[in-house]
């Protein structure tokens, strides 16, 4: 039976058992509260081959089980995740859900997706100054001369 992959764009905590095929287009750890010399979480923002984006992030406690398989620009196949609301006052997507990786999370390899290296969503001048943005979402910018 050949799997059924779900886009980004239909992740929601009401759906179960999805499995998605994505690009780690950016990866960050931010360092633990209590001990900054430490990893407290692993971040990162996915983008699958219909341009959709979310947030994802693997908890300290789960690190060293995903820490060799999640590499910025590597495609991979995620599956038995969890999902909650994406909240915070500068978010790196505008997907209102995020992902969370659990101890039954599985991560595979996968190739030759037409999923972009970047994924960028670039907004013009203009468009920043007539603040008509949402500013609690990060986004790039690009001038026209």
């Amino acid at each position: 039976m050949a799997t059924e992959y779900n886009f980004i764009h239909e992740i929601t905590p009401l759906r179960e058992n999805m499995t998605i095929k994505v690009r780690i287009i950016r990866l960050w750890k931010p360092p633990n509260y209590n001990n900054p010399s430490e990893d407290g979480s692993i971040e990162m923002v996915f983008l699958d081959e219909k341009g959709g984006k979310i947030l994802a992030s693997v908890k300290k406690t789960l690190i060293k089980r995903f820490s060799n398989l999640l590499h910025e620009g590597q495609l991979r196949v995620i599956t038995n995740f969890g999902v909650g609301e994406s909240t915070g006052n500068y978010k790196p997507t505008q997907h209102p859900y995020k992902i969370n990786f659990f101890f039954t999370t599985l991560v595979h390899a996968c190739d030759n997706l037409a999923i972009p290296r970047y994924g960028f969503n670039f907004m013009s001048f203009d468009d920043i100054l007539s603040k008509q943005l949402d500013d609690r979402c990060l986004i790039g910018m690009f001038f026209v001369y």
